[in-house]
């Protein structure tokens, strides 16, 4: 089966690249999402990512399929709780048909698309029931189910970002349904990498990345006691999301931690003690590349099956 060109979006950086159908890639391109510069901006930086690479890297035959990883539930009308200011009102899909003219598009939610990767190459490969644990600067989670990927009546399988964490989260008098993108994703702020800078300032009186934190921790006692107790909060969540799911295999990935490892050892340790059925831990195969890679998978599947599409835009 010819190569695909896929493309990420995500909240930290843009990655575009060449996927083959065993799964590696050529022309892998990165490069800063400066969210400060606006959705208009990020989206035409990211095309333009593309495309470059798309020029680089085509030869004969042509690439012919485009697979797009992006935050959020995209429809042709908008994008629901994407996590990025002004992502909503981006009509996605249009601007993809528009720029690729020639390409089979296909779009997926950036979580979904690193359990595919994981799913047809990687660490859940070959597993009916799996979970795919996400962490990076929010929380979300990939669920296989009979071996396809769990979305939901309305796209949002596995946002667990957006579970209470507590009792004090259903206060509140307002009567009115807000939108979904005003919906606060509160177990994303408490234990998300957006949450690890407030955390940081206030336990150690300066604001750090979860990275600076691991490096402060090899030798700063409060930075070890806080790094501790921040893998072990992501390890009770993923058993407690995992207890819903009752899955063969558990991954972790995503950029958030310095070595995925070290939260599958706590989590293992938390199955072991907690668990009625203790799944197999692994890191994700494919790191923070999984959603790249994934998003070649989805072209290459929505290829081998045109008329059904893996995932609704």
């Amino acid at each position: 089966m010819r190569p695909v060109l896929a493309l990420d979006i995500g909240g930290t950086k843009l990655a575009a690249a060449v996927v083959s159908a065993d799964g590696s890639v050529r022309g892998r391109r990165v490069i800063d999402t400066q969210p400060e510069d606006g959705a208009e901006r990020i989206i035409d930086r990211a095309l333009d990512l593309a495309e470059a690479v798309r020029r680089e890297e085509e030869a004969s035959p042509p690439l012919t399929a485009f697979g797009v990883s992006t935050k959020g539930i995209t429809r042709e009308d908008g994008v629901l709780i994407a996590g990025m200011p002004g992502w909503s009102r981006l009509r996605i899909p249009a601007l993809l048909r528009e720029r690729f003219p020639d390409m089979a598009i296909s779009v997926m939610n950036d979580v979904k698309a690193a359990t595919m990767a994981e799913m047809t190459w990687g660490a859940l490969r070959g597993i009916s029931h799996g979970l795919y644990f996400n962490l990076g600067t929010g929380i979300a989670a990939g669920i296989v189910a009979g071996g396809e990927i769990l979305v939901g009546a309305h796209g949002a399988a596995g946002e667990i970002g957006y579970i209470l964490p507590g009792r004090e989260a259903l206060g509140g008098d307002d009567p009115e349904t807000p939108r979904p993108e005003d919906v606060p994703a509160l177990l994303e702020e408490r234990v998300g990498g957006r949450a690890v800078p407030g955390r940081t300032s206030r336990a150690l009186g300066r604001a750090l990345t979860m990275e600076q934190l691991a490096q402060q921790s090899d030798h700063d006692d409060k930075a070890a006691a806080l790094l501790e107790d921040i893998l072990s909060e992501l390890a009770l969540w993923t058993v407690n999301v995992a207890v819903v799911v009752d899955p063969e295999r558990v991954v972790i990935g995503g950029g958030f931690l310095r070595s995925p490892s070290d939260l599958c050892s706590r989590a293992r340790q938390a199955f072991a003690r907690a668990a009625v059925f203790c799944p197999q831990v692994e890191p994700a195969h494919f790191g923070a590349d999984s959603a790249l890679v994934g998003a070649g998978a989805l072209a290459l599947r929505a290829k081998a099956a045109p008329p059904r599409p893996v995932l609704p835009i």
